[in-house]
Order: structure tokens, then sequence, then C-alpha cells
């Protein structure tokens, strides 16, 4: 790592107990992102600067003008044309050195062999059919997944491992019918707050700085800066977990 790769990367390094063995991990790992929205933008944004090097971004859809109160990624110039290679060419500016997959798609089992190649899958979607379905192709290429998420002034952030532990379907089993992927209201700093946190789950993991196998959610509420943050453990009713080994109940234990 030398020129301006180096330079961009400085100060993290500079972190206590970051050493180049960390940054050495990020620079060969391989992120499978779904969703470069208002959450999933931020996250490419940080793994891309942190030095991680590859992504590979799908989100099906044109940029509409409502999009622009939380989509940093995305310009009025963009409106009418599609939002994922927006997303591509506007990180391929910013930082030269990751490398870039735009697919234009919704979430799909013939992206499974780019999941299969990945060494983590994002869910940063707005919808509980892709969502679930990326879960379940997480598991079958046995990838951990992070879920991040937001509506109005809450936002929520988790670490999973399905088919090992608890995944998306033993936290959510039947989805949320009030997160409306086609009108939900959000403030658009809220997205930014879930992505930086979905982006720091990403980075830590990636590059194993300070990092603890254990799935765990995270809820930030809005409204008075507060969050809550959960152990998760599988649950045994879990349709996509009920043949797997070692089932225990579903578990949520309050950390302040």
């Amino acid at each position: 790592m030398i020129g301006s790769g180096f330079l961009r990367v400085s100060r993290q390094m500079g972190l206590p107990g970051w050493t180049p063995a960390h940054q050495e991990r990020l620079e060969s790992r391989r992120v499978f992102l779904a969703g470069v929205g208002g959450v999933g933008g931020i996250v490419a944004q940080y793994l891309a600067m942190g030095g991680v090097r590859e992504l590979v971004l799908v989100h099906e859809g044109k940029l509409e003008l409502p999009d622009l109160n939380r989509q940093t990624l995305m310009e009025v110039s963009g409106l009418g044309k599609s939002r994922v290679a927006q997303a591509a060419s506007r990180i391929g500016r910013q930082v030269p050195e990751c490398q870039v997959t735009a697919i234009d798609a919704r979430v799909s089992p013939a992206l499974s062999s780019l999941i299969a190649s990945s060494d983590l899958v994002i869910d940063a979607r707005t919808n509980f059919e892709e969502r679930f379905l990326l879960n379940r192709l997480a598991k079958l290429a046995s990838k951990p997944l992070i879920f991040s998420a937001m509506h109005g002034m809450e936002g929520i952030v988790a670490y999973l491992r399905p088919g090992k532990g608890a995944c998306l379907e033993c936290v959510f089993p039947e989805g949320d019918p009030e997160w409306d992927p086609l009108g939900f209201s959000v403030l658009g700093a809220i997205s930014g707050t879930v992505g930086s946190l979905a982006a720091v789950l990403a980075l830590r993991f990636l590059s194993g700085y300070d990092w603890e196998e254990e799935e765990r959610m995270t809820v930030f509420e809005g409204m008075d800066l507060s969050t809550r943050s959960f152990a998760l453990a599988r649950n045994k009713g879990c349709c996509l977990c009920k043949d797997s080994q070692d089932e225990r109940p579903a578990q949520r234990e309050d950390v302040e």
C-alpha cells in the first residue's frame, strides 16, 4: 500500500491497536452490498474510503426526486437514470483504488455466485421480500450478514450468521408490514446515521479490529439519540433454521 492509497487511510491506521495487518485484510476483501440508497450509499462510501478492495453493488431502479433527501451518492443531474450506475461512478471517482461492480437488478438467486465469492453480505434493501431472499442466499453460501434498516426516526443494525447462529428470519419471522418500501417516511440524517453504524460494524468485521463473533442488534432512536443493544440467538421456530443443529430459543438481552 503506497502513494495516495496509504495517505487516504493513514488516519485510521493511527487508531490504538490498528495494525498493518488490519489494513491488509481490508485490502483483500470483497463485499456484496444490496441497496445503494440512503443507508447503502453511506455504507459503500465508507467501505471504499476505508480500503475495502472490491464492492459488488446491487440495486434496481432509476433515481427519483424524493430520493434526494437522503441518497448522498446521487445528484439532480441523475434523475431518471440508474441509481446503482451513479453510485458506482461516484465511488470510482472518489476512490479509484476500489473495484466496483454495479448490477441494476433485484436480489435474486442469479447472484448466488457473487455472494459466495464475497467475504461479507450487507443488506440495505427496503422490502422484506428481498431481505429474506438475501438472508437465505447468505445461508447457502455460509456468509455472515449485516442487516441495516431505518423507518421514520428509528434505525436498526444487526450482525447475523445465517445457518450458524441467528438469521434475519429468526429476528423478523413475518417482516414488518409498516415498512412500506414505496412510501416510508424518514429524515435523511437517520439514513446516514444507520449507514455509518453499519459501516463501522462491517469495517471491524472485515479487518478483525477488536472484533468478537457475536450475533447482535443495535436500535438507534433519533428522537433522543439513544441506542439499545441486544444479544441475539437462533429461534427454534424459525422456518429457515429449523433443519439446523443446536437450536436455541430466540433471545434478546438488553445491554445498557
